[in-house]
């Protein structure tokens, strides 16, 4: 009977510990509440900073449209308590231009072709991945519900890789089904991002929506009513830092660009696939409660963004770059001959010498003459 007793025991505690094991995946696994709700974030003294359907942990970071970072510090249901911590200081835009640039023997030479390929890192110079973890996310307005099969985030995939593709870059588009919207999402959709980087692209983007009241995505950009995108980077990978950094590129070339665009960066908890490479990065168009409309129109905004954060060259931008640099090119070989022809006289002239001089000089050297003895003794 002892015997029977302790091997029930046993039997308990296994269970129990599979039971933790399996709850703590699913914790993990589960970034963004399915609940229909969401989460307020309040500063130290009430004052609501956004709002957000992700599940956050203390310790998590929101970087403001202002620049402003945010530390989670507390949860109390709903409400997110963060304290300001500092104010971050996005890239120098000069310095990702002048990286992205050819140099001026590429330009002279025509180095700078569309198929060049970073031998570092191997990736196409204007190719850029694109799918959706959450194939149901839906927007209301359009659909009438916040999820389907097919959701309407599928559209705003599609628009931003069609706008891409007329800026003239390679977009790969998968339209691959993760369903359902449950804890094995990013399992399933891992796959769609490693078949898609055989395409070896210069960044994967997995795009998403987000479940706020409308006005937190509401904006008008050059006159267009458009949303807001949010940036995600998840916490839990190798690559978070790089990842981190791409994602202040791209809010610094949206804040030249379309200046409030961007809603924010959160750095939170999450793996996301990132860990698959540097510029593997979560964007979220709008929330369920803007129309999709809107939400493709900042894809059509996203198509000049994202393109210049990571360093890419359209076919167009070559051809263009190839049109303003040859003339370039011909005044600076004629600056050149130009210096290299007033040395020669400058010097002729020092040493009272004549044209006759240089043809002497050249039928010596590249005639193999020898020169006379008079020309010794000069």
């Amino acid at each position: 009977m002892k015997r029977i007793v302790q091997l029930l025991i046993v039997v308990i505690v296994l269970v129990g510990i599979q039971s933790v094991s399996h709850a703590s995946w699913l914790e993990s696994s589960l970034y963004e509440r399915d609940d229909g709700g969401y989460f307020t974030l309040e500063d130290e003294t009430g004052r609501v900073i956004t709002y957000t359907a992700r599940i956050l942990d203390i310790g998590d970071s929101y970087i403001a449209a202002d620049n402003q970072r945010y530390e989670v510090v507390d949860i109390q249901g709903d409400t997110i308590k963060v304290e300001a911590r500092e104010k971050i200081t996005l890239p120098d835009l000069s310095q990702l231009t002048a990286a992205a640039k050819p140099s001026i023997w590429e330009r002279l030479f025509g180095a700078a072709g569309t198929t060049q390929k970073n031998d570092d890192e191997g990736r196409e110079w204007n190719t850029i991945g694109i799918y959706h973890t959450h194939n149901a996310e839906s927007y209301v307005p359009t659909s009438g519900v916040d999820s389907e099969t097919e959701g309407d985030i599928m559209q705003v995939g599609k628009a931003l890789a069609d706008a891409l593709n007329k800026l003239g870059y390679n977009a790969v588009w998968s339209d691959n089904s993760h369903l359902p919207h449950d804890g094995e999402a990013y399992t399933r959709s891992r796959r769609t991002a490693i078949e898609l980087m055989k395409h070896k692209p210069g960044t994967l983007i997995d795009v998403h929506r987000d479940a706020t009241p409308p006005e937190v995505y509401e904006t008008e950009i050059d006159g267009q009513p458009t949303t807001k995108v949010r940036i995600v980077v998840g916490r839990q990978n190798e690559n978070r830092d790089m990842t981190l950094e791409y994602a202040k590129r791209i809010k610094a070339v949206a804040d030249e660009k379309y200046p409030g665009i961007i809603e924010g960066i959160f750095d939170a908890r999450g793996n996301y696939n990132q860990d698959l490479g540097p510029r593997m990065i979560l964007l979220e168009f709008g929330a369920h409660t803007n129309p999709l409309e809107l939400a493709e129109q900042a894809a059509q905004f996203f198509a000049e963004i994202i393109p210049a954060a990571a360093g890419l060259s359209s076919e167009q931008a070559a051809e263009q770059e190839a049109k303003q640099t040859s003339p370039t090119a011909l005044r600076s070989i004629l600056w050149i001959l130009g210096i290299a022809a007033l040395v020669v006289v400058g010097y002729l002239v020092i040493n009272k010498e004549g044209l006759g001089s240089i043809t002497s000089f050249f039928r010596r050297e590249f005639a193999g003459e020898q020169p006379s003895d008079d020309q010794e003794d000069e």
